[in-house]
C-alpha cells in the first residue's frame, strides 16, 4: 500500500490508526522522520485496504485500552512479562 501512495510502511499504518481515533506515539530521533511520521495526510486508504489491514496477524495487541483497572492491571503484568 505504501508504495501506491508513495508513502512508508510506517506512514500507512499512522494514518490508519489516526483514523480510528488512536493516539500514536512515533518515537525517533530523526529530524527527517519525525517530518516523515506526520506527513500522513496527504493521502486516503480506500475501505478495502483499512480491512485488510484490520486483518494482520492479530495475535499481540500493541494498542491497548487504557479506560479501566482491568486493562490496566493487564498492562502492567504484561510490563513484568507475564500474560493473564
Amino acid at each position: 500500500m505504501g508504495t501506491k501512495y508513495g508513502k512508508s510502511v510506517a506512514q500507512v499504518i499512522i494514518l490508519w490508526l489516526v483514523e480510528r481515533d488512536i493516539i500514536v506515539l512515533a518515537k525517533s530521533t530523526k529530524p527527517e522522520r519525525m517530518a516523515e511520521n506526520l506527513n500522513v495526510f496527504d493521502f486516503a486508504l480506500s475501505d478495502e485496504e483499512k480491512a485488510e489491514i484490520a486483518k494482520l496477524d492479530g495475535t499481540f495487541a500493541a494498542i491497548v485500552n487504557h479506560d479501566t483497572v482491568d486493562n490496566l492491571k493487564r498492562v502492567s503484568v504484561w510490563k513484568m512479562g507475564v500474560q493473564v
